[in-house]
C-alpha cells in the first residue's frame, strides 16, 4: 500500500514540473514573437556631387631608353691590373674604372724624359753658337729657329715625352661622364680593349605610340606620367619631346617622352605611360560609387528626407583609373544635381530605399 502512494507522489511531481516547464516555454517563445525586430543597418561612406575638371587619361606601353650610353674601352694596348668597379655602379665623371699594368709605360716615360732632357742640352749649346740662351728663345727668326730644333732633335724628343705622358695616362680607364657601370667585360689579366658600357642614369627616353585617332590627344611639352610595370606605386612626370609625323603600317604614330632618373628606372624597362587631358565642368565620382544593377550603371544616393538611400541610373561618359565622368539617365527618369550626397563606400549589396548610416 505505501509503495502504491510513493508512485502516486512520484507522478503528481513530474506532472507539474511538465507544466511548469511547459509555461516557461510558451513564456519564451511569447517574447520571442512579440519582441522588437534589429532590422540590419548599412554603413556607408559619401560625399558630395560637385562639378569638377576631370584628367581624361591615355594609356599607353612604351620602353625606357637611356639617354646617354656610350661603350668605353682602353685607348691603348696592355694587360689588365686592376678594376675598380662593378655592374650597375654609380659613378662619378673621371673616376678611374680600371688600370693597366703600368711597368712598361712608366719606363718608356723615364726614358722619354731623359732623351727630352739631353735634347733641351744639346738645343743650349747650339743656341749659344748662335749668340743665344734658352731664355732668348723668342727672339729668334721663326725660320733659324725651327732650323736648330730640328737639327738638334729637340722637337723629336718633345713629341716622344708628349707621347709617353699620354700612354702612361692612358693606362687609367676614366668615366667619360656621371652615370652607371654596365655590361662589364674586362677581366684582370686580360688584354685590354672593350671594357664596359656607361649609361647615363640622369634622364631617360620612353618610346611609346598611340593611334592615329589619338594624334589630337598627345602635344609637344604636354606632361605624361611614366610608371614601371614592376612597381605601379612609382609614378614619375615626364614631358612629351616629339611627335612622328608619320603614320606607320599599323595606323600608330611614334611619341617620344623624356622622364628624369630614378634608382626605380632601368635601360630598356617596359612602361606605362599616362597621358592626361583636362576637361572643365564635369559630374565627377569615384569609380566606387557606381555599381551595377539590371546590367545598367547605377549609384546611390542619400534621399534628404528618408536619411535612405535612392537607387539613381547612370550614363558613365568618361572613365580614368580612379574616376568616373557621370550623367543622370534621363531614359530611366534620374535626376542628379550638385550637392547631392553620394555613396562611396558601402553599397556593393545595397538596395533601394534601404536604411543607412553613415561613416563618420
Amino acid at each position: 500500500m505505501k509503495a502504491y502512494k510513493l508512485i502516486g507522489v512520484l507522478m503528481i511531481a513530474v506532472f507539474v514540473c511538465g507544466c511548469k516547464g511547459n509555461k516557461d516555454s510558451d513564456k519564451d517563445t511569447s517574447e520571442m514573437a512579440h519582441g522588437s525586430y534589429n532590422a540590419e543597418k548599412n554603413l556607408v561612406t559619401v560625399e558630395p556631387l560637385e562639378r569638377k575638371t576631370f584628367n581624361k587619361q591615355l594609356i599607353c606601353n612604351g620602353k625606357l631608353e637611356a639617354q646617354g650610353k656610350v661603350g668605353v674601352q682602353f685607348a691603348t694596348q696592355g694587360t689588365i691590373a686592376q678594376i675598380n668597379v662593378r655592374d650597375g655602379q654609380k659613378v662619378q665623371k673621371g673616376q678611374i674604372l680600371a688600370s693597366l699594368d703600368k711597368e712598361q709605360p712608366k719606363r718608356q716615360l723615364e726614358q722619354a724624359r731623359l732623351a727630352f732632357d739631353k735634347a733641351e742640352m744639346n738645343l743650349a749649346d747650339r743656341l749659344l753658337d748662335y749668340g743665344y740662351t734658352l731664355a732668348d728663345t723668342a727672339k729668334i727668326p721663326a725660320e733659324q729657329k725651327r732650323v736648330i730644333y730640328i737639327n738638334t732633335g729637340f722637337i723629336d724628343a718633345q713629341m716622344a715625352l708628349e707621347n709617353a705622358e699620354r700612354t702612361y695616362k692612358q693606362c687609367d680607364l676614366k668615366a667619360p661622364f656621371t652615370g652607371k657601370v654596365a655590361n662589364m667585360r674586362g677581366r684582370v689579366y686580360e688584354q685590354g680593349g672593350q671594357f664596359c658600357s656607361m649609361i647615363d642614369d640622369s634622364r631617360y627616353l620612353v618610346r611609346f605610340s598611340v593611334l592615329e585617332t589619338e594624334y589630337k590627344f598627345v602635344s609637344v611639352g604636354q606632361q605624361v606620367l611614366v610608371s614601371p610595370f614592376i612597381n605601379n606605386e612609382v609614378e614619375l612626370k615626364g614631358t612629351i619631346l616629339s611627335i612622328n609625323p608619320s603614320v606607320d603600317q599599323n595606323g600608330q604614330i611614334s611619341v617620344t617622352a623624356q622622364v628624369p632618373g630614378s634608382d626605380e628606372l632601368m635601360d630598356g624597362m617596359n612602361v606605362r605611360i599616362t597621358v592626361e587631358n583636362t576637361i572643365p565642368n564635369q559630374l565627377v565620382v569615384p569609380k566606387s560609387a557606381v555599381v551595377i544593377r539590371d546590367n545598367m550603371d547605377v549609384l546611390f544616393r542619400i534621399d534628404r528626407r528618408t536619411g535612405h538611400s535612392l537607387w539613381t541610373y547612370v550614363n558613365v561618359l568618361m572613365s580614368n583609373t580612379t574616376h568616373h565622368v557621370i550623367e543622370p539617365n534621363r531614359d530611366r527618369g534620374a535626376d542628379l544635381n550638385p550637392g547631392d550626397l553620394i555613396i562611396t563606400s558601402g553599397n556593393l549589396n545595397l538596395g533601394d530605399d534601404a536604411e543607412v548610416v553613415i561613416a563618420k
